[in-house]
């Protein structure tokens, strides 16, 4: 197995484990309603299945859903912390929520 191949299967761990963190993280969020706590988890359990449609041999998918889906988690939910620590700092400060 060739260097760059140990890399990029690294890379994709990370990856993979860093969009875990921020759903887990966004999921523990009691004060949101919860379509908007699930939504990083479903969208990467959908690119978790999109990545796995490779095993069956439509990779088509894999290489059509799979990143985009990745990325939509990390920004949803990357966007639903930053909205958190926003008002959490706000209320901090003693601003009106």
């Amino acid at each position: 197995m060739s260097l760059t191949l140990v890399l990029l299967a690294l890379w994709a761990l990370a990856f993979l484990t860093f969009n875990t963190v921020i759903a887990l993280r966004v999921w523990r969020l009691t004060h949101l309603p919860r379509w908007r706590r699930a939504m990083p988890a479903i969208l990467l359990c959908a690119a978790v299945a999109a990545s796995l449609s490779r095993a069956t041999g439509t990779s088509i998918v894999a290489e059509t859903f799979a990143f985009p889906l990745n990325a939509a988690t990390a920004l949803v939910g990357i966007l639903e912390i930053r909205r958190h620590r926003a008002r959490a700092h706000g209320i901090a400060q003693g601003e009106s929520a």
